[in-house]
């Protein structure tokens, strides 16, 4: 299951159950919880961040990993005394599956000993490296994949020109329809690449009009066809053998 802010939101208020949530774009814990506005403290050798009972841990930057284990000991020992509405501590632990699985095992007892006093937030990018007893006592949620879209449409119409400078062959067919696959699995639809496509054959002063029309013409016929297709890979496609068609003669000075 994919973690959103309400999820997140209504485990907090809760605070009844641990998690795990894997994934590489932490900035959706850290953008969440406000960081910024969190206190940097030292203390057992450490660096964290603490903000009324919450208390962010990095432990990739606890070069003495006991002192982690001894500082999570101090932490959770007591409930929350100081927060305004008495609820429990929430220790988020970020990049966990970099300790060994001995620190893992001595958290896993902090973790069954505290559940009156703290909840625990554990980050992991592999799922892999943590042990199963440990997995088994959480619920396991997926960061969001955090997609730029305006890039990835960039990289694609960069992949699509050095494309049309080469001659169609199976090895180009291939590439293409990888290309069209790869670009589906980031995009609802093709609005976007197809904007960047017109603009940069109008912009072409190579070109002669009747070539840039052509394909105008052809595009919105395409559109046309597949407005109501679910079949996305293939309408992209041929978009893409539509260009191969009408520039087949002018691929000197695309850019």
């Amino acid at each position: 299951m994919i973690i959103t802010k309400q999820i997140l939101r209504n485990i907090i208020s809760d605070r009844n159950i641990n998690i795990i949530i894997h994934g590489s774009d932490i900035s959706f814990i850290t953008s969440y919880i406000q960081l910024a506005s969190y206190k940097s403290v030292q203390s057992h050798k450490l660096y964290y961040y603490i903000y009324d009972c919450y208390y962010y841990i990095d432990v990739s930057k606890c070069k003495q990993k006991k002192n982690l284990i001894d500082l999570l000991k101090e932490v959770c020992i007591s409930p929350n005394f100081y927060s305004k509405n008495n609820s429990k501590k929430v220790i988020i632990l970020v990049n966990f599956d970099k300790l060994t699985s001995i620190y893992h095992q001595s958290i896993k007892t902090i973790v069954d000993t505290s559940y009156l006093s703290c909840l625990f937030i554990l980050h992991a990018t592999n799922l892999n490296s943590i042990d199963k007893n440990i997995l088994s006592r959480f619920l396991v949620l997926s960061l969001p994949i955090k997609i730029q879209s305006n890039v990835t449409t960039q990289l694609t119409m960069d992949k699509l020109v050095c494309l049309l400078k080469k001659p169609v062959n199976k090895k180009t067919i291939d590439t293409i329809r990888e290309i069209c696959y790869m670009y589906y699995m980031n995009h609802k639809d093709s609005v976007d690449l197809q904007r960047i496509i017109i603009q940069r054959i109008g912009s072409n002063y190579y070109l002669p009009n009747p070539i840039k029309y052509a394909i105008v013409d052809e595009l919105a016929t395409i559109n046309y066809l597949y407005q109501h297709s679910y079949r996305k890979p293939i309408f992209l496609e041929w978009i893409i053998y539509s260009l191969f068609k009408h520039l087949q003669h002018y691929t000197t000075n695309l850019t």
